[in-house]
Order: C-alpha cells, then structure tokens, then sequence
C-alpha cells in the first residue's frame, strides 16, 4: 500500500535587517510587533514594496554595523548595547564589519572579543576571514558582498554590454578558500539583468541583499569633504560626522525621464542603485528554486531624509 502523499514545503528566504545606527536598532527591534511578527511580510511590504510579494520566511535577525567605511565601526558600548537589544526582543544577532586599515583590525579584535559563541560576523576582507579563523574560531564567518566580484554596471543599457559570465562565488578557486577558512554563507547583490542563475553559489548558503545593490566604493566619502576647502578636498584624512547616515545624492542625468532609468544614489563613499522589478523578479525565482535563503534589508534608509531613495 502506497504512503500518503504528502507536501513539501516551498523554499522561502528568512529576512535579516541590517542597521549601521544604534538608535534605529532599538527603535525597530523595542517596537510592540517586533518580535512577535511571524514572518518579514511587513517589514518588506515598508522598506522595499518591489519585493514585498517574494516567498519570504520569518523575520529572524537583525544585523549590526557598516560594509564600506572603518569610521563607522560601531564602540564597545553600541556593540554590548545593540547584542543585548537584539537577544532580548527574540532575533538572532549579526555583526557586520568592512575593509579595515591596521587601527580598524586592532579595533575590530576588540569588539569580537565581546561576541558569543556562534555569532555570525559577515566579513568583507579575505585577511579577515583568515584573521577570525585563526583567532576567533568561535564564531561563524560570513563573505560579505564585497567579496563577490561582479559586473554591476547600473547604467548599462542592456545584458550584453555588460557580458555577465557569473560572479567570483562560483569560481573553483573560491569553492576551495571557502572549504579552508570554514566559510558557511556568502552574501551578493542582484545584478542588472540578473537571472536566477546569476545568484546561485557552489558551496555553502547564500543571502542578497535588497532593496538596494552597490555598483562601487572607495575610500573617498564625498559628502565628508563638502566643508572642506577646495585645495584639501577629496583626501581622506578628513573628520566624520557620520552624515551619510542622514544624507544622500540621487545621481539622475540632466533631461532623463522619469522612471526610464535605473536609479542611482550616493551614499558617503559608496554608489548604489535601487532593485528593479526585473531584479526582483529574478530574486524571486531564485528564492523559489531555493537558492537564495536569506533576505538582508537595508534597515537604516527608512529614517533617511532624501525622500528621493525610496522612489
């Protein structure tokens, strides 16, 4: 006699938000629903409507620091503050830490040091995968999506220019770093004109980030020199007042019609562009066919001043 039938369960994506600002931590996670949401619907639904419709698990994390600047590596204290937040409203926590010069590595020791067992530390710079393996083997390594090296041309007018042959994730050399250095999840962003064959890796997990994909970075922050005489602008030993938390510029050419383009937008010393709906609709299917389990939003955009960002 045959078994009941029974079925499978669809594949579906959990949602991490990402905050680089204590203060927008603790104001979403301390919110009545927080953590008694069941699944990331809402949050998406706000944040970023284009994907809103994706088959997404529930909201499980929150994630903590910056990808693209050491000087917004967040203290001792924000660190403590953000972890004891994040585990008392019910979510797993996360750390996030960018590129670092010798003083961000010495820095960053320190706030590692202050983890749990099992902290999950997304790393956007192989020395620190190989520095967390060896001296925090403890916790878990993460590839950010700086790490992953893509074509993502924003401004390309088709697939073809762009000659999309996949993503540095899916090289044999990387299969083998990852094995070495115990790296269990990577992280990307969806191209433009991406397919669902563009966001598959062939080792280990893999989250995407949404609703925005980063085209380029660097150590200028444009923003920071805006006070700075003409002589002395554009170097990199300027203060910070961390305004690109607050500010950014849409990057849209003189005469373009509206929604005839992708959008693009500075933030501090980082280009990014906003999802389209072929974008998420590649996402979606790469959720669906599971490749794809984890959905990381951009948490800190929606307390941002430009309206602009979220058109």
């Amino acid at each position: 006699m045959m078994p009941p039938a029974t079925s499978m369960p669809l594949p579906s994506a959990e949602v991490a938000v990402s905050f680089t600002e204590l203060e927008s931590l603790m104001r979403f996670v301390r919110r009545p629903s927080a953590a008694a949401e069941s699944d990331g619907l809402k949050f998406l639904a706000l944040e970023a409507p284009q994907v809103a419709s994706m088959p997404v698990g529930r909201l499980a994390r929150i994630h903590f620091g910056n990808e693209f600047c050491q000087r917004l590596l967040p203290s001792a204290e924000a660190l403590r503050a953000a972890l004891a937040t994040v585990t008392s409203g019910g979510l797993q926590f996360g750390l996030t830490l960018p590129i670092l010069t010798d003083d961000g590595i010495e820095r960053a020791d320190a706030l590692l040091a202050l983890l749990p067992e099992g902290t999950e530390v997304a790393l956007n710079d192989w020395g620190l995968v190989r520095r967390l393996n060896r001296r925090f083997p403890h916790l878990k390594s993460t590839a950010g999506r700086l790490l992953c090296r893509m074509l993502k041309e924003p401004r390309a007018p088709s697939a073809a220019y762009l000659q999309l042959g996949g993503h540095g994730f899916m090289t044999p050399g990387f299969e083998q770093l990852v094995a070495r250095l115990g790296v269990g999840r990577v992280e990307m962003d969806v191209p433009p004109f991406a397919s669902l064959h563009d966001m598959r890796v062939s080792r280990g997990k893999l989250a995407v980030h949404v609703p925005f994909g980063f085209a380029t970075t660097g150590r200028i922050c444009r923003i920071g020199n805006l006070r700075r005489a003409v002589a002395r602008k554009f170097e990199t030993g300027h203060g910070c007042a961390r305004e690109c938390l607050t500010y950014g510029t849409v990057m849209t050419p003189s005469g373009a019609r509206a929604g005839a383009q992708t959008v693009i937008f500075q933030r501090g010393n980082t280009l990014f562009y906003r999802h389209t709906a072929q974008m998420a609709a590649a996402l979606c299917g790469a959720i669906s066919a599971g490749s794809v389990d984890r959905l990381v939003v951009s948490g800190d955009w929606h307390e941002a001043r430009s309206t602009d960002l979220r058109a």
